[in-house]
């Protein structure tokens, strides 16, 4: 008999958990964009976070595509009609300077991006771009 009260309680605060959620749930939902499509010269296979500036651009990486095929780090900047231009910062060529960027990319305070590469015929590393050419 004891039990009938407490099942009661739950039943009652599951109820009143789960109604506003629903509410909420219906009233909020969320819609879907494509704000850019990558080709295979601009970059390929943008699968990592992405990174805003102050400014509302967004600072990410591509593992495949470019000129070389060894990936690209890009800044897409939205435009006053919704519409997102790409810009490829840089190209790797697989050399020196790395290849497939991995993970995601950070600003340091100067305004620096940093990330980290999978290079093919050299070794890891971890690339920075100055902020000059992020201008």
């Amino acid at each position: 008999m004891r039990r009938k009260p407490l099942l009661r309680i739950s039943i009652g605060i599951l109820v009143s958990l789960a109604v506003p959620l629903v509410l909420l749930g219906s009233s909020w939902a969320a819609t879907y964009k494509t704000l850019y499509k990558f080709t295979a010269s601009d970059g390929s296979q943008p699968d990592y976070a992405l990174t805003f500036d102050a400014t509302g651009n967004l600072y990410g990486s591509a593992c495949l595509g470019g000129a070389y095929g060894y990936g690209v780090v890009f800044e897409l900047t939205p435009g006053p009609d919704g519409v997102w231009t790409e810009t490829v910062l840089h190209e790797f060529s697989g050399g020196a300077d790395g290849g497939c960027p991995l993970g995601g990319l950070i600003f340091d305070a100067a305004g620096n991006l940093y990330g980290v590469t999978l290079c093919y015929t050299y070794y890891n590393s971890v690339e920075q771009l100055m902020a000059p050419s992020l201008s």
